[in-house]
């Protein structure tokens, strides 16, 4: 093969004296890494393919076949790590196609650990998933799903668990509203938002004890029930009030964990480093396959194995 100038392109065009005849050299493994970056600009940097096949000069068909190419072929070496046994284990799940289709994701303070894709999150899709995970963490931070709370136990057995502050203050705004309209709602509230204050035995007891102080004093009014009229069917009135009420309860023996044992109060780093991204990524290219979300989550978290979480 001799060289034969190049194309418009500037590729290297070779001759062979032999057959006659002139072409250029395509390495299957320079061709597949320049579409899988064509397809992180696509997914996950939200590029849209009209404007890439309109950078590249190509045909847009042509760069749709090409991008479903390369998500069928993305394969995930094993991602599995052994845990650092001075970091927590922060632990959360992400529906991908609701009721069908969720991906079980660790991380510690820095980096992805481990993921899997399972039909939904009960006790045993999280203990099969965590028993892929080598060592023993620190602690655990979660939001504390009936599923995953089994599974740590007996996975790690009794180790420290916190529940995520940050998942309590959301669902409680949600149920009371950021404006109230009752005296006890208010105060409520109030308690709600000083939840990420308690940082010291010292703080965390006085939480603790304005907590006590309000469910006593308003103990009665949250029984009140309400009437179907001319039946004896009932429910009571006040149900989102009790509602926050029995989240905060439910969650006290884990919610103040972090003050005695050196790991985070939320799961912020895992839901808005790696959680939101994703949920965005999909709201985005909601014309995907299930496969090709897969595949879109693989590329995602690979690229965050061993590195620090980004928000």
């Amino acid at each position: 093969m001799w060289k034969h100038g190049t194309t418009k392109a500037g590729t290297i065009r070779w001759y062979c004296k032999t057959c006659k005849k002139s072409g250029i050299k395509k390495r299957i493994d320079v061709a597949f890494r320049y579409w899988e970056n064509v397809v992180r600009r696509w997914l996950i940097e939200g590029l849209k393919l009209r404007t890439i096949a309109k950078e590249k000069k190509f045909h847009l068909r042509y760069v749709q076949t090409k991008c479903a190419e390369v998500l069928a072929r993305v394969v995930v070496l094993n991602h599995s790590t052994v845990l650092d046994p001075t970091k927590p284990l922060i632990l959360d799940g992400t529906w991908i196609l609701w009721r069908r289709l969720v991906v079980l994701i660790a991380s510690d303070t820095e980096r992805v650990v481990h993921w899997k894709f399972v039909p939904t999150e009960n006790l045993n899709s999280w203990y099969s998933f965590l028993c892929e995970i080598q060592g023993q963490p620190r602690g655990v931070v979660s939001d504390a799903q009936k599923g995953l709370l089994g599974a740590v136990l007996l996975r790690f057995g009794d180790i420290p668990h916190q529940r995520c502050i940050a998942h309590i203050v959301r669902q409680a705004r949600l149920w009371l509203t950021r404006h109230p309209k009752t005296e006890v709602g208010v105060e409520l509230l109030a308690l709600v938002n000083t939840l990420t204050d308690a940082r010291t035995a010292e703080s965390v007891q006085t939480w603790c004890d304005t907590y006590q102080i309000w469910t006593e004093r308003w103990q009665e009014f949250l029984k009140e029930r309400s009437y179907l009229e001319g039946t004896n069917r009932w429910w009571y009135t006040h149900r989102k009030l009790r509602g926050v009420r029995s989240l905060i309860t439910n969650a006290l023996p884990n919610l103040f964990i972090h003050t005695t044992h050196d790991i985070p109060n939320t799961s912020n780093a895992l839901e808005g480093g790696l959680n939101g991204p994703l949920k965005f990524v999909f709201k985005e290219h909601r014309g995907l396959s299930v496969e090709h979300k897969k595949a879109l989550v693989n590329l995602f978290l690979s690229e965050r194995v061993g590195k620090k979480n980004q928000h």
